[in-house]
């Protein structure tokens, strides 16, 4: 493999390993091509401004189940766990909640700006 091959291969830092419900995963920083697609589809849904602000509580909400799509991985595979066909069922997971501070420091934004405050 040569080295541009090498440094192309997508090998994600984990930041933290957590249990979650006993199923342990990884969170990884994500790259700023992950940070970019992630908030361009928040704006396709209406959800984000243009100033990276949630257009409402329900779109603060979807944007933390966003992020969770983007940076939890198994911790045995290192592949995402979930999709972005995910965001609404990741909704009525009571554990988004417990980790959202654990996931917006990843993603560098406050859990008090994902609430619109």
């Amino acid at each position: 493999m040569s080295n541009k091959h090498k440094l192309l291969a997508k090998n994600r830092r984990v930041v933290k390993s957590v249990e979650i419900d006993g199923v342990k995963v990884d969170i990884i920083k994500p790259t700023m091509g992950d940070r970019l697609r992630l908030i361009e589809q928040a704006r396709a849904a209406g959800e984000m401004t243009e100033k990276n602000e949630p257009t409402g509580d329900r779109a603060g909400a979807r944007m933390l189940a966003r992020i969770a799509v983007c940076v939890i991985h198994d911790s045995e595979t290192g592949r995402p766990m979930f999709s972005v066909n995910d965001v609404d069922e990741l909704l009525d997971e009571s554990w988004l909640e417990d980790f959202a501070t654990d996931l917006t420091d990843v993603f560098n934004v406050t859990e008090e700006k994902m609430r619109g405050k």
